[in-house]
């Protein structure tokens, strides 16, 4: 959707929605769509193109009056956007108009306002939470797609809950302010709404940086061994949404904690029961003294902060050390949690039930959100669930300060949003770098935890640049030591992407023990990052294991594991995901399947580029088809076990013989089949598609004595059916020379044999792979007699015909034949 389209559509929803108070100020419909088109023309690049956004009243907008909710406290419109509100623009996000709030940001119910109480969304009987109430309710009705508010006890977080909608209240400071009508100039922050994480959290990405700067141990990731603590006690909650509270914490599916939130709960009520209120006059008491009698004054928030004007010094400074020991008694009980999962309100009262109780009610909203701007906390909010009278329950995740990434990776998991590379901190100036491991470090290895942490966060897989070597050192443990080489020598290695603060970078780099080293490496995308290396002494000192591609790979193939036994191999299809030979790089491409039943097996192995095979028929193969169908490997036979070393007896094969037999070592590590090459230096990488727990296995021949075999494990089947000639090559060393040596028609003699691979479901036995491509999509329909099978096959010129084979040996297992 355009920028044109999304902003007639939103202009279209609110005069559907028909609520006014939502708004104090919207824009005319003209004005937005000149921005709209400005924002198409420029492409989508922008990070919120085509998105329309709403902005809390008590942030500047140029030429909105920014009345604070109080018409007579602006002097005319703003003559420049505030920072946050300028960044949305340079996004590319349309601002369509200003949003109504309670009074001076004052409240937390949404109905302190001379524009009107605004309601609730989807219950317009009750409140919609505040101070941010016209913002959330914006963005639940879906008017717009963000919204900016601000949070100083919980302005941010109440009407998020309420409204069934995110809102994510970072670091203080981390966000601009300037051009914002301070609350408590301490304690004020700029918040973001959205209908899910993913918009708010690209949102925050646009307005955060540039004021307070992070912390140089910011964590960008919650670590996989995450702690979060949660409340003994749930003060103020129903019995129901205790029970939501319960649901929710358990889903996050990490280490719960129960701590005390008895200090968290004594700052909160410092806020308002105590000196700390006396901000609220500092901000904008004046006004408020000068205009007592105006009928522009909520009478609530005037005696508020009237009242606060009269705080005395003293007991200002001294709530202020009582806080600071407040907060270091709650920081010693969350000690080493990586968050703090609470309620995000206590309940969801009516308008007539605000009215009633006006400074009550509020009081009870605030319970778990008044001490987390005081406690320099940071917060993301998210909706959990619906109680059985319709009200929406939230909770919050919070996190220490500079944590942001924490608190939005843990709620994440609640809302079944995926992880991004780059969480908002970083897109708004958390200083960071990405980093390549190829070793100890991967996720899973031993080291991994140094990047944990350390707060770093896995971006994901890499392959260096095809000139690296890597080596098995000579240290203890062993690690892994990657160089570059020259141009041609060497090939690519994989590892993974981590980002890490790069403050904590240096900390890593400065424990690092030699002969391991920190440099420049070039991806296989053409760009550099910081990557582990190692001397060039050391790599030559250590065994070279390029040809494993990677780290795990190399230790998955080489250490012992877990013998295999036949019960791990038979009844299963298994597909190859790897082959290491040394000198040549690893083959993650080729495409092999191996069906194995309880003694036959079949064996088809095709190159990833292999080229197209034109002909259809036998008779139409050319030259080059035949040369590129040698490229293929295919065999069946039986498999046996003498003493731990399994052999692939091959009774068919596509080629001539080799000089040693197929036989390996079979052993389980990581899920994976690890075949390991007795004769011949090789490893392979098998991995289970299909397992059954009986098979059909038949050796078969025809009545010229060409043999054939039949199998079925589950809904695989395998179909081999040989060659009716020896395989006479002569002088030829291979296949591929054989096929080169001889008559067109004598070459496609040599072909003429079929290893098919395929499915078995309602409609019939379907080939999916085949030695003669032009097989694929055939249906086998194999059809059992009394000591027979027959097939449905092609002659030479492609017309079908059916074939009748002896059964000579082997389970006959007739139910798996029928459909």
């Amino acid at each position: 959707m355009t920028a044109v389209d999304r902003v007639r559509a939103a202009y279209a929803a609110i005069e559907a929605a028909d609520r006014p108070e939502v708004w104090i100020t919207l824009r005319r419909l003209a004005d937005a769509l000149d921005d709209a088109r400005a924002v198409d023309a420029a492409g989508p690049g922008l990070p919120l193109a085509g998105l329309v956004a709403a902005v809390k009243n008590n942030i500047d907008i140029a030429g909105i009056p920014t009345t604070a909710g109080c018409p007579s406290y602006a002097d005319g419109p703003a003559d420049t956007d505030a920072t946050v509100v300028a960044r949305l623009r340079a996004a590319g996000a349309v601002i369509i108009g200003a949003t109504n709030l309670d009074q001076f940001a004052t409240g937390l119910v949404g109905a302190r306002s001379p524009y009107g109480p605004v309601r609730d969304s989807r219950r317009p009987e009750y409140i919609s939470g505040g101070s941010s109430s016209g913002s959330a309710v914006a963005v639940a009705l879906g008017l717009v797609d963000i919204a900016l508010g601000t949070d100083t006890a919980g302005s941010g977080r109440v009407p998020a809950a309420l409204q069934g909608i995110v809102g994510i209240k970072p670091t203080l400071g981390v966000v601009p302010t300037d051009g914002v009508v301070p609350a408590c100039r301490s304690y004020d922050c700029v918040t973001v709404f959205a209908r899910d994480l993913a918009t708010a959290d690209a949102a925050m990405g646009v307005i955060g940086g540039g004021a307070r700067p992070f912390p140089p141990d910011a964590p960008l990731a919650a670590p996989p061994a995450t702690r979060v603590a949660v409340p003994k006690e749930l003060p103020g909650l129903s019995a129901e949404w205790a029970e939501l509270f319960r649901g929710a914490a358990q889903r996050l599916g990490v280490d719960l904690v129960e701590i005390d939130l008895e200090p968290f709960l004594a700052a909160a009520r410092l806020l308002y029961d105590g000196g700390l209120v006396a901000e609220r006059h500092e901000a904008v008491g004046a006004f408020v003294d000068a205009h007592r009698d105006s009928p522009d004054l909520d009478p609530t928030v005037a005696a508020i902060i009237g009242s606060a004007g009269a705080v005395p010094a003293t007991r200002l400074l001294k709530d202020r050390v009582r806080l600071a020991e407040l907060t270091a008694t709650a920081m010693a009980e969350l000690a080493d949690c990586h968050a703090l999962l609470v309620p995000t309100t206590t309940g969801h009262p009516t308008i007539a039930e605000v009215a009633a109780d006006p400074v009550g009610a509020n009081s009870r909203m605030g319970v778990y959100t008044n001490f987390c701007n005081l406690m320099d906390l940071c917060a993301v909010a998210v909706p959990a669930g619906t109680d059985s009278a319709g009200a929406q329950f939230g909770v919050s995740v919070l996190a220490r300060a500079g944590a942001d990434a924490v608190a939005l990776d843990i709620a994440r998991r609640l809302t079944d949003t995926p992880t991004t590379a780059d969480p908002w901190p970083v897109r708004a100036g958390l200083d960071a770098t990405v980093l390549l491991v190829v070793g100890a470090h991967l996720r899973g290895q031993p080291l991994a935890w140094q990047l944990d942490d350390r707060g770093a966060r896995w971006i994901g897989p890499a392959r260096t640049a095809p000139h690296y070597r890597l080596a098995r050192l000579d240290t203890e443990p062993p690690k892994p030591g990657l160089v570059r080489v020259a141009p041609g020598a060497g090939t690519t290695i994989a590892g993974e992407l981590w980002s890490v603060g790069t403050a904590m970078l240096g900390d890593f780099l400065a424990a690092l023990p030699a002969p391991m080293a920190l440099g420049r490496v070039e991806l296989s995308d053409g760009s550099e990052v910081v990557g582990f290396g190692c001397t060039l002494q050391a790599w030559e000192s250590g065994v070279d294991i390029t040809h494993h591609g990677d780290w795990p790979g190399y230790l998955r193939r080489t250490r012992p594991g877990t013998a295999a036994t036949r019960s791990d191999l038979t009844h299963r299809c298994w597909r190859r995901t790897a082959i290491a030979l040394p000198d040549n790089e690893i083959d993650t491409t080729t495409e092999v399947h191996w069906l194995q039943a309880g003694e036959l097996y079949v064996d088809l192995r095709t190159p990833a580029d292999m080229a197209p095979i034109t002909g259809t028929s036998l008779d139409t193969l050319t030259r080059d088809d035949l040369v590129q169908l040698c490229r293929q490997q295919a065999f069946a036979g039986h498999l046996g076990e003498d003493d731990g070393v399994w052999t692939w007896h091959r009774e068919l094969d596509l080629h001539p013989a080799a000089d040693l037999p197929d036989r390996g070592r079979l052993h389980l590590a990581d899920g994976v089949l690890v075949e390991t090459g007795v004769g011949r230096d090789y490893h392979e990488d098998w991995v289970t598609d299909e397992y059954s727990s009986g098979s059909l296995e038949l050796r078969l021949h025809d009545a010229s004595g060409r043999l054939g075999m039949l199998l079925r494990v589950g809904d695989r089947f395998g179909f081999v059916r040989g060659r009716d000639i020896g395989l006479d090559t002569g002088a030829a060393a291979d296949l591929a020379a054989a096929v080169g040596a001889v008559e067109l028609d004598m070459a496609r003699t040599l072909l003429d044999m079929e290893v098919s691979l395929g499915v078995v479901d309602r409609s019939g036995w379907h080939i999916t792979r085949s030695t003669l491509p032009f097989r694929i999509g055939d249906d086998l329909a194999p059809d059992l007699g009394a000591a027979e099978v027959s097939t449905a096959e092609r002659d030479a010129a492609g017309a079908g015909i059916r074939r009748r084979w002896t059964v000579v040996a082997l389970d006959r297992s007739d139910d798996l034949l029928p459909l």
